[in-house]
């Protein structure tokens, strides 16, 4: 059963992005979750140039949405001298347009989720988006942002926890049905972020909701920032309070912090070390 397919974009364009990410449908769900921030930067740019022009955060219409990171994942293989240009994609956008590969791949039933996030470190709204896909009487909680995937345990109170190449993905189903997942990447040392289900099927327009909140109600700062995962690593790029910049690389091995004077000097950096000029 594929569901109200309420994520269905064009077929073909589906088809070339999903070979673009370098992702089948036998590769599996979490598999193509993980494809997203290795190819296209996660941040906050986008969203930041349409509150500029008073519009809602992008992440409701997965067509055009996907046309557009379909040609930047294109241009970046040419690698263009100084860069293919890019913004940085929000959570909403990620989950959007993965739900539209599975359901044009026919995977299994897909839906978008919204997610509150409950650490302790956890401010009070911080909403997220996440992508939960049935396989094969098993249900993948997919976290495209992030590149984060598991499968949920069958029986609720029972915890999983999977160890991927940045660290540990664990996850949990409650009694009432809902279900919960923690990040715990080796990289970023002691941080844990913990998602609780808060929307189990998002429609577009619960999305374009979900976004227009995000304008005033986020938990991370409406400055721009952008990551990719790079070679087994991380690299990511954020503007400080002050205007200045900073690039960060993680490794296995260690992690590296590169001052800039001026988000400018920061995103030349990011440019360098990852092929994609944020815009």
């Amino acid at each position: 059963m594929r569901g109200d397919r309420r994520w269905q974009i064009d077929a073909g364009l589906a088809r070339d992005l999903a070979a673009a990410l370098g992702w089948q449908p036998g590769d599996g769900a979490g598999a193509l979750a993980a494809r997203f921030p290795e190819h296209v930067p996660m941040g906050s740019t986008a969203k930041l140039a349409a509150i500029a022009h008073d519009e809602v955060p992008p992440g409701e219409d997965p067509g055009p949405l996907a046309r557009q990171l379909l040609e930047h994942i294109v241009a970046r293989s040419a690698a263009p001298a100084g860069g293919a240009s890019s913004p940085s994609w929000s959570c909403w956008v990620a989950c959007t347009v993965m739900a539209a590969l599975v359901d044009a791949a026919g995977l299994g039933p897909v839906h978008v989720a919204s997610t509150r996030r409950s650490d302790d470190g956890a401010p009070i709204v911080d909403f997220h988006g996440a992508v939960s896909v049935e396989v094969d009487g098993e249900t993948w909680v997919c976290d495209p942002y992030f590149g984060a995937a598991t499968a949920l345990p069958s029986e609720p109170g029972v915890r999983v926890s999977v160890r991927g190449p940045l660290g540990t993905v664990a996850a949990e189903r409650s009694a009432d049905g809902g279900w919960a997942y923690e990040l715990s990447w080796d990289l970023w040392d002691d941080l844990v972020l913990r998602f609780r289900r808060l929307g189990p099927a998002l429609d577009p327009g619960d999305v374009r909701a979900m976004a227009a909140i995000s304008v005033t109600h986020s938990g991370v700062p409406l400055r721009p920032y952008a990551r990719l995962h790079v070679g087994g690593g991380i690299t990511d790029v954020s503007r400080s309070e002050d205007g200045t910049g900073v690039l960060h690389s993680w490794t296995s091995a260690a992690g590296r912090s590169e001052a800039a004077s001026s988000w400018d000097e920061a995103v030349e950096a990011f440019a360098g070390a990852t092929g994609v000029r944020l815009t």
